[in-house]
């Protein structure tokens, strides 16, 4: 009997962790799609979700179209872009942008493509709690 109720309890105690550690991505691409500038739109959202700081990057794919205006947007469970360093990289894994210069979070940036081609995003982690974000891509020509 005490082995069953032992088995309840920590059952509910471990159902209780994995609910803390979801990452709600959804809620963080809603946030920056309402932060989409005039004269930008919407291609597609990333979610970030570094499984609680299991995985320590999450990376995608696009392909970007030269002389084409991009415009990326990063939200976090940090809040803002905290936590959430976003980096592009071009096809030959050339850093061309990023959202954390000097020791700080930058919540947007915008990129000129120069190429076409396929691109890499990365989403690391610095001194984030969650490890939970998301990132949407607009586009201007």
């Amino acid at each position: 009997m005490k082995k069953i109720i032992f088995l309840i309890l920590f059952m509910i105690a471990a159902m209780a962790t994995l609910s803390k550690a979801q990452c709600n991505a959804d809620l963080y691409t809603e946030q920056s799609m309402k932060s989409i500038r005039s004269g930008f739109m919407y291609e597609k959202s990333y979610r970030v979700d570094g499984r609680g700081g299991r995985k320590d990057r999450v990376e995608y794919t696009c392909i970007l179209s030269k002389d084409t205006n991009y415009s990326f947007i990063m939200n976090s469970k940090d809040g803002g872009s905290n936590g959430m360093i976003f980096s592009l990289f071009d096809a030959k894994r050339n850093q061309v942008a990023t959202n954390y210069v000097n020791n700080k979070f930058f919540t947007g940036i915008e990129y000129k493509c120069r190429a076409t081609g396929i691109y890499f995003i990365n989403f690391t982690f610095k001194n984030s709690k969650s490890h939970c974000g998301a990132a949407v891509l607009a586009f201007r020509r």
